[in-house]
């Protein structure tokens, strides 16, 4: 208890320090505050490296003295031999003098005496050590977390700053002559100055907007990719007259407004979209714009045989398909010749959407995507039951084979390398979901089981990048409103240890936590990528801070609230960490897998957190394995 307390006194004092509210700075603001942070993570990764390295020379020393000790026993059992032999000689010649002998023993009795002392302040020395590397290695992690959402929060606001720099509006002054054609009436003619000298104001502004951006290089690079266009406010003309060669010149101030969707500005500034997902307090300038120049200035005009199809959806991250063809994700705007056309829109784990339109002018298309029924192609499920008719976990069995653990994308930490080729021998069955709060309930209830935290001190939860400890915390009570459905926190390893045993008690089969490997490979469900599903979070894929779903940086979601992995395995990405057991951590803990309030970079497959095994807080869970 009293190691606790003093982690969670260290980690107080490692983030005591005030810390500005990233959505209340400007981009250079964040970036700065990034740079701080990363120097401070670069000095606690240097620091713990010298803590590890100072514990373990503590602990050579102690087995030394512990070796000297032997030694100084034997010479005090000697000397005292050798004292008692001399007082019996003593006894028969009361002259003999063993002066000597005596002081012989009195130094190694000292000597003895000085080296258990020593035994005990060096031992106590390397403990306080060991406390330090925990204490460092818990800040460590935080602050890795912190930077990680700093990161994230950089993104958001380059977006914010291109949304804001791109949808304005100004009044641009054009001069434009054009020669009239012979068979052109005069008003005619007048009209289409006017339609040129509107494009070329257009393009004029869509440069200058361009041209004007913070991240002006970043944008341009992408720019002949991009759907941003300029609208049309109103215009007036303000000279002119013909001359007499039969050319029109006019004078024209033409209002403009530059119309850059979000999804448009993750594109263009190269980050992923889901930085680009819109409060719902904020109005998208598309849906409210009136008809105006497109992207190369040319006038959408009544008399065309193309017409306008708006796709919408709601999800994200669907694909679009026409006439067979893939034009990206919704909201989506095309042009496409009248007649029929088929519209096919896809989206992983969704009922796919098919209808055939007959576009006879433009028109928006509203589809609504409903969730499908999964099917598990792989993996038997299995389900013991329990002494009392209660129903055990739901498990999915996940098959031997070969895979390669660690940072194979070169995004990881250091703790995730070198990148090992690892075998699993036999199969085994896993909980397809993290253990829920109902599950642990009928354990509690079977066992009248207390937990760590209720015994005392409570459970951490994590505030301003720091876990801060709370007494009236714990499983039931977590900090946040939960269901049954919800997975189970505020467990240390001791907790998730004494759920297992009642397992395999009750079930009468041999249930575990699973190590690292074992974790990991389920996790990666044959993929080699950062998550199960690619190399980019996505959004509204997991439950991880700044991961778009309605619980990231609020709480733990519902277990099974997203998609399954191609093992079967739900939130193996994001929701909460998860207890494994490792013979790599000098405390034999690790937790895997990320969590609600972490961001992306920390819920990859291969990323690892080193914890005590007493902790537990409002972001750590468990997952169990049955073995065959």
């Amino acid at each position: 208890m009293n190691r606790i307390a003093h982690l969670a006194l260290a980690v107080t004092v490692a983030f005591s320090s005030p810390l500005v509210l990233a959505a209340d700075m400007s981009v250079e603001d964040i970036r700065l505050q990034i740079q701080e942070r990363q120097a401070e993570f670069d000095n606690y990764n240097k620091d713990l490296s010298v803590q590890i390295d100072t514990a373990k020379r503590l602990e050579k020393e102690l087995e030394s003295l512990r070796e000297n000790a032997v030694i100084a026993e034997a010479e005090r059992q000697s000397a005292l031999n050798e004292m008692n032999l001399q007082y019996e000689r003593m006894v028969e010649d009361p002259s003999l003098d063993i002066s000597t002998v005596r002081q012989a023993y009195l130094a190694a009795v000292k000597s003895h005496k000085e080296t258990k002392d020593s035994i005990t302040a060096k031992y106590n020395e390397w403990q306080n050590q060991l406390q330090e590397v925990e204490q460092r290695r818990l800040s460590k992690h935080s602050l890795l977390n912190k930077l990680e959402g700093l990161r994230e929060q950089l993104n958001s606001a380059r977006v914010d700053r291109l949304f804001s720099e791109f949808n304005r509006q100004d009044m641009v002054a054009v001069t434009h002559n054009i020669a009239c054609d012979r068979e052109e009436t005069i008003g005619k003619c007048m009209e289409r100055g006017k339609s040129l000298a509107k494009q070329k104001a257009s393009k004029r502004y869509l440069d200058q907007l361009y041209d004007g951006l913070s991240e002006s290089t970043e944008a341009l690079k992408r720019r002949p990719y991009s759907d941003a266009y300029v609208q049309i406010i109103r215009s007036e003309v303000v000279e002119n007259n013909f001359s007499g060669l039969g050319n029109y010149n006019l004078k024209m101030n033409v209002e403009v407004k530059g119309n850059l969707q979000r999804n448009e500005g993750c594109a263009l500034l190269g980050v992923d979209d889901r930085y680009c997902v819109a409060d719902k307090d904020q109005v998208n300038v598309a849906e409210v714009a009136a008809p105006g120049l497109n992207l190369s200035g040319g006038v959408q005009t009544d008399e065309s045989v193309m017409y306008e199809l708006t796709v919408r959806s709601n999800v994200y991250d669907d694909e679009v398909f026409i006439d067979g063809v893939s034009y990206g994700s919704t909201r989506l705007q095309i042009m496409l010749p009248s007649g029929e056309h088929d519209i096919e829109v896809v989206k992983r784990g969704y009922d796919t959407f098919k209808q055939k339109v007959n576009l006879t002018d433009s028109r928006t298309l509203k589809v609504d995507l409903n969730r499908s029924q999964y099917t598990f192609n792989k993996g038997e499920r299995i389900q013991d039951i329990l002494a009392g008719d209660v129903t055990g976990p739901d498990l999915v069995v996940v098959p031997s084979g070969a895979f390669r653990m660690g940072d194979i994308t070169g995004h990881g930490l250091d703790n995730e390398r070198p990148v090992e080729s690892k075998e699993i021998s036999n199969t085994f069955g896993i909980s397809e979901t993290e253990i829920t709060v109902e599950q642990f309930q009928h354990f509690v209830s079977a066992t009248s089981y207390v937990t760590d935290a209720e015994k005392g001190r409570g459970c951490a939860f994590y505030e301003g990048g720091r876990p801060v400890w709370q007494e009236n915390l714990n499983w039931r009570a977590p900090g946040y409103a939960q269901t049954k459905e919800h997975p189970v926190v505020c467990v240390s390893l001791k907790d998730a240890q004494a759920y297992v045993d009642w397992l395999s008690a009750s079930s009468e089969q041999s249930y575990r936590l699973p190590n690292e490997t074992e974790w990991e490979y389920s996790a990666r469900a044959g993929n080699e990528s950062d998550y199960w599903w690619g190399d980019g979070i996505g959004t509204d894929n997991a439950n991880c801070g700044w991961c778009g779903s309605q619980w990231s940086n609020v709480s733990a979601a519902p277990v099974s609230s997203f998609e399954r992995n191609g093992f079967g395995l739900f939130d193996t990405v994001g929701n909460v960490w998860e207890w494994t057991v490792s013979e790599r951590s000098q405390s034999g803990a690790v937790v895997r897998g990320g969590a609600w309030n972490f961001a992306p970079r920390l819920a990859r497959a291969a990323t690892r957190m080193e914890l005590d095994p007493s902790f537990r807080s409002n972001y750590v869970g468990f997952r169990v394995l049955r073995e065959q």
